[in-house]
This record gives structure tokens, sequence and C-alpha cells, in this order.
């Protein structure tokens, strides 16, 4: 084996060490984010009326079912951008063609949660649109340690 075959095949180990290192460090923090993120959304969601507090837990369930098929495919195409980055030499036409793939699906799902966020509001007073507004919020980013 030459020096560059084997440089090439330590670092592409080394990388992919440092990217299970990362992806098992950060998996508590998104566990617990993603915790205190149902709960908040839990809490907004008692302050609106029985009726639509329904609706609306039946609504982001079908949102969250109807999307897994296309979470699945950005994991598959997240995947494939990190195998394309590992790989030599680096293909750098098609490593952007898998961001752009990645960023087209969370195009489409953002656009498919916008419609059903619009078919629960178009039935709601603008005090019920307000709260669930406030469900749909993002947190602020924690602050640094």
């Amino acid at each position: 084996m030459s020096k560059t075959l084997k440089g090439a095949f330590l670092a592409s180990i080394l990388v992919n060490v440092l990217l299970v290192g990362v992806l098992l460090g950060e998996l508590p923090h998104r566990v617990e984010r993603c915790e205190v993120r149902q709960d908040k959304r839990e809490k907004t969601l008692t302050q609106l009326p029985e009726p639509a507090q329904t609706r609306v837990r039946e609504e982001m369930e079908r949102l969250r079912k109807d999307n897994e098929p296309m979470r699945e495919r950005i994991r598959e195409a997240r995947e494939e951008a990190i195998r394309i980055l590992t790989t030599e030499p680096f293909d750098s036409v098609a490593y952007d063609r898998q961001v752009n793939q990645i960023s087209e699906l969370r195009g489409q799902m953002a656009k498919h949660m916008a419609e059903v966020v619009k078919e629960i509001a178009k039935d709601l007073p603008s005090e019920q649109r307000g709260v669930l507004a406030g469900m749909l919020r993002r947190p602020p980013p924690p602050s640094a340690k």
C-alpha cells in the first residue's frame, strides 16, 4: 500500500471516528431539546378550547406522519453527502447536488407545514391563532456555556 493511500485511509477513519463522536455527543442534547419543545407545545395548546386542541393535535400528528418519508429521504441524502465528503477524490459537483437536494426536501417539508397551519388557522379566531403562532415559534438558541 502506498504512503498516499495509507494517509487517505487513515484520514478517512479519523473523519469517521470524529463524526461518530460528534453525533453521539450531540444526541443527548437533541433529545433534551426535543422534550422541552414538546412540553412547551403541550403547555401552549392548553390555552386553546378543547375542540381546537384536539384538531391541532390531530393535524400535527398527521403532518408528522406525512413528513416521515421526507425526513427519511433527508437522512439518506445527508448520509450520501457525508459519503461524498469523505471519498477521494472529492467530487464538489456531487456534493453540491446533495446539499441542494437536502435544501429542496426541507423546503418541501416547510411548505407542507405552512399549508397545514393555514388550514388549521382559517377556522380559528384571532386570539386562538395567536396561541397557535406561539406554539410554532422556535425557542431561542441555548446560551453558550
